[in-house]
């Protein structure tokens, strides 16, 4: 199995990607990653997806893991553009279907980038998220109370995101760590990944609080979205998760679930939820999807 990478241009910039090759026809699987983090952090499971048939592009988005570290600031719309150039790179490169696959931060990129972008086969998304709901305040550590204030609170993060655009903020400000793993090992291959971004600029959050998600509720996406779940999911919980899939419009819907206990599922149960997933990529890509909106389990 051949690994490689390569910079392509977006934004205006050089992203790099990380590029797990099968053989020229196998369907792409474009990966995205989670907050602040790179597909390599997800090396175990991108690898061993690839070795199910797949073609997998890692995205590292503008600044992030082995991308330029650039010093201009960037937003939302820039890590969607990264995705959409990454897709042209896909089609232009290998000719065959392309599907995106996101894990939590990412999993919100690939649903937003379906409701733009109508060259994909399916998409696939570990977490979803729109951010003017107001049941969207429990992803965070703010007080709950704030769901009362939503359109308000949004209105101050993109205040502070226009007068302070350039303060780093790190994760632990706006997400709790123990909901994101509660593995020390885990914790300590963050910790001691030199790729792993430490911040983010407010002008970045404020964009992504104040992301226009409407496309995935108005019937822009043209393409499948199977929305992978855990039911124990301690960050995106069941219940949230729930509540957006009733939402989104697609012309067929899915959701995958497993019953874990924890939200980083692609990097700590791997041998769980590697067959499940592949699985479905596979049955999407291949032309034979589910003919209904549905949910099924898987454990």
């Amino acid at each position: 199995m051949n690994f490689r990478e390569t910079l392509i241009d977006s934004t205006g910039t050089k992203i790099c990607l990380s590029i797990w090759e099968n053989s020229r026809n196998c369907p792409v699987v474009i990966f995205i990653p989670g907050t602040m983090v790179h597909p390599l952090f997800y090396e175990e499971f991108l690898v061993r997806l690839s070795q199910k048939g797949f073609t997998v592009l890692g995205v590292h988005p503008i600044s992030h893991g082995k991308s330029p570290r650039e010093k201009r600031l960037y937003s939302f719309d820039d890590l969607k553009q990264n995705v959409k150039d990454t897709i042209t790179y896909a089609h232009d490169k290998y000719s065959t279907a392309v599907s995106l696959l996101g894990d939590s931060q990412g999993g919100i990129l690939a649903t937003a980038v379906a409701a733009e972008d109508d060259r994909l086969t399916a998409v696939f998304s570990h977490n979803i998220m729109i951010p003017q709901l107001p049941e969207t305040i429990g992803l965070t550590r703010f007080p709950r109370f704030l769901r009362h204030m939503q359109k308000q609170a949004l209105w101050l993060v993109k205040a502070g995101g226009k007068i302070l655009p350039g303060l780093q903020l790190p994760y632990n400000f706006y997400l709790e760590p123990e909901r994101v793993t509660s593995s020390p090992e885990l914790q300590r291959k963050i910790d001691h990944d030199t790729l792993f971004l430490r911040t983010y600029p407010l002008y970045f959050l404020a964009t992504l609080f104040n992301a226009d998600m409407s496309g995935i509720c108005d019937g822009s996406i043209k393409c499948p979205v199977i929305a992978i779940v855990s039911s124990g999911e301690p960050l995106f919980s069941f219940d949230y998760t729930k509540l957006v899939f009733a939402k989104i419009k697609a012309p067929v819907k899915e959701m995958l679930v497993f019953d874990l206990p924890c939200h980083l599922i692609l990097n700590e149960c791997v041998d769980v939820v590697l067959e499940p997933i592949a699985n479905k990529i596979k049955q999407y890509m291949d032309g034979q999807p589910a003919t209904a909106a549905n949910i099924q389990p898987s454990s």
